[in-house]
């Protein structure tokens, strides 16, 4: 099967979407990665999910990312990348935690983690922000020491994501890679690539609702795909972005300079540009493919913003 494939299918009652019986090299346990497309509208809407054993893609939790929150009973669905389920050998997962009022939850996993992972990494966010807390103030490293699961023979590493929230007080995230030692081993060897990406995440994120399914999602993919393959993404400097095609340039310029208040609306964005709504929305349908910028409703509105490659 030749990616990206594109196929669609009627939503069933229970908002689920089978994946087409041709497609055998997906399997279930396998995550897919890719968009989805309403019925005569070129705007899409990013998914990242792990296939129930019936082959079924459960998309209840896309609905946040649709016009209404509302599925249609057809969607066009477009497969961009495949993870391969390892079963009990899973060699890489990423899982997140935030604070939230005082409720230290769990936020996502690439992958469900284990019993004794999920024990383990409960227990040490929970001592980590009680520390934290406590010594307010204090300079907390970014990378915390690896440490080993014994009964799943994985390493955990902890990395700690400062940020300030909407009252000045710094509310970290954790984020835990659960890697096998082969993948650990390719951690420690690409660990330089792996900073730069971490920094870059960290330079870019503003407040506690970046960390949704879809930032963390495109986080896992990146990191996993330096792990395993040691590519880095490619990152858009200032050349860069200058040498891109005179709408795209503008449109990112534009939003980068509104990242820090949350992003630009799209009828502000297209007034700036002073382009068509359509090609507008054509150049950035395709920004949001290549992972350059994201495009999220906010209060009923669409908005716009660039993501930490740029």
């Amino acid at each position: 099967m030749k990616l990206p494939y594109t196929f669609e299918s009627s939503v069933t009652s229970s908002n689920r979407v089978t994946i087409p019986t041709m497609l055998t090299y997906i399997e279930s346990g396998d995550r897919i990665e890719g968009y989805i497309q309403l019925p005569n509208d070129d705007a899409t809407y990013p998914f990242d999910k792990k296939l129930s054993s019936s082959r079924h893609i459960t998309i209840g939790h896309i609905k946040s990312f649709l016009p209404d929150k509302k599925l249609p009973p057809r969607l066009r669905i477009t497969i961009q990348k495949i993870h391969k389920s390892i079963s009990e050998d899973l060699e890489f997962n990423l899982v997140s935690y935030r604070d939230v009022k005082g409720n230290i939850t769990m936020n996502y996993s690439t992958m469900k983690p284990q019993n004794s992972e999920q024990l383990k990494l409960d227990n040490f966010t929970q001592d980590f922000f009680s520390a934290y807390y406590t010594a307010a103030g204090s300079e907390i490293n970014q990378f915390l020491e690896p440490f080993y699961v014994d009964e799943t023979k994985k390493w955990i590493t902890p990395i700690v994501l400062p940020l300030i929230d909407e009252y000045g007080a710094k509310i970290p995230v954790l984020l835990f890679l659960i890697l096998s030692q082969n993948y650990y081993q390719k951690y420690n060897d690409t660990f330089s690539k792996i900073e730069v990406l971490i920094q870059r995440l960290t330079d870019w994120i503003f407040e506690l609702d970046d960390f949704n399914m879809e930032t963390l999602a495109k986080l896992s993919s990146q990191l996993q795909e330096v792990i395993e393959h040691d590519n880095e993404p490619k990152y858009l400097d200032m050349k860069a972005i200058l040498s891109l095609p005179d709408l795209q340039r503008e449109i990112i310029l534009v939003a980068l300079k509104e990242h820090r208040n949350g992003g630009i609306t799209l009828d502000t964005l297209i007034t700036q540009v002073r382009e068509t709504k359509q090609m507008v929305s054509s150049q950035i349908d395709e920004l949001v493919r290549e992972g350059i910028v994201r495009r999220f409703e906010e209060d009923g509105t669409i908005v716009i913003d660039t993501l930490w490659i740029v």
